[in-house]
């Protein structure tokens, strides 16, 4: 080979190196999605106790941003069976924005049935936990938490996340979508894991305007030994969720039910253990959802607490939403007992207004 064949050679070789890395960056962009959602929401009650959270983040009669939340979602199909997805979320805490991964994982799609996930998945338990975040996809301006709450006092029926692996069934049978999600893997809180959680949730939907929900899952509660949760090391948690939602004509409907059991024993009771339900009903006039909802908890050692919410989310646009709500909230025990609140009430009937913006992109 003469030497201005070799010349051209290696320019060309150069050429195809450079261009490359443009090629692979103009595919992946092109295989790539990338959305997001924000809620900016303001609480106001009528106690000095705080709700839902300690002095940092809490809500009280100085009034709380809590729940203020920017999310951003990137998903990437690697091949046509392969697809990785990732949340970065800002998280109004105290006076700044903490960021985190709320779930990463990958998707194999194993044939035209079934698919894997595997990695930091959102907890497929309750309707709407696996979207809980984004506001304008519900009618509140906060997922009802009486069920849905990760407090440590609350009742624990739901997570934000799990690490592990899923297998998911899609089928059909006329006008029924069916699905169902075996699960397994480890729930990382706070102050404690829960380790060799198994679960299953099943659900059945008829023709989009009717949605069954059930599941069921255990696993064992990890805690410092010598710690204040000491009680609780080694110990199964288990809970059964079943749900419906209705979106017919005008009336949405939502009713949920979430049973927790926990092998702590104190006093002779089962202090863990806690039952909680809500139901929702709402109905559409135009670009207006007025609502209405009642959650009530009780717990085995005692807590428990109700709320009843009239409130009403009006779309701004088919991207934004603007929600107001009056929320009463109560103790049967105040004296005693504090249901979500940090310290008991100085009632035992507390009064909360909320308004909210939730917007996706």
């Amino acid at each position: 080979m003469n030497r201005k064949l070799i010349c051209l050679s290696s320019l060309s070789l150069l050429g195809l190196a450079l261009a490359s890395p443009v090629a692979l960056a103009a595919d992946w962009v092109e295989r790539t999605d990338i959305s997001g959602f924000y809620s900016a929401r303001y609480s106001l009650t009528d106690e000095k106790a705080y709700f839902h959270g300690d002095r940092e983040t809490g809500i009280n009669e100085d009034g709380s941003f809590q729940g203020t939340k920017l999310g951003l979602v990137v998903s990437s199909q690697i091949s046509d069976d392969v697809n990785v997805a990732v949340l970065l979320m800002s998280a109004a805490d105290h006076e700044s924005f903490a960021t985190h991964v709320d779930w990463a994982f990958a998707s194999f799609r194993l044939n035209d049935e079934f698919t894997l996930r595997t990695g930091k998945i959102k907890f497929p338990v309750g309707l709407v936990n696996e979207y809980v975040d984004v506001g304008a996809t519900y009618p509140w301006i906060t997922a009802p938490l009486l069920l849905y709450s990760e407090e440590t006092i609350g009742p624990q029926a739901t997570r934000e996340a799990y690490i592990g692996s899923s297998l998911l069934w899609e089928g059909y049978v006329g006008d029924w979508s069916l699905g169902g999600d075996l699960f397994f893997g480890q729930v990382d809180l706070d102050q404690m894991s829960v380790k060799g959680t198994l679960g299953v949730t099943a659900r059945a939907i008829w023709d989009d305007t009717i949605e069954f929900q059930a599941s069921t899952y255990q696993g064992e509660m990890n805690t410092d030994p010598t710690g204040t949760l000491a009680l609780m090391n080694e110990k199964d948690h288990s809970a059964t969720l079943v749900g419906v939602k209705l979106d017919w004509n005008n009336i949405v409907a939502y009713a949920e039910a979430a049973q927790v059991k926990m092998d702590v024993v104190m006093m002779g009771r089962k202090t863990g253990d806690s039952d909680s339900w809500y139901a929702t009903l709402g109905y559409r006039i135009g670009k207006l959802l007025p609502h209405i909802t009642r959650q009530e908890w009780e717990r085995g050692n005692g807590n428990n607490q109700q709320i009843s919410t009239l409130g009403a989310a009006y779309n701004l646009t088919d991207t934004m939403v603007l929600k107001v709500e009056q929320s009463r909230i109560e103790l049967d025990d105040f004296t005693n007992q504090t249901g979500l609140f940090s310290t008991s009430p100085t009632d035992g009937s507390v009064d909360m207004t909320s308004i909210a913006v939730d917007i996706i992109f």
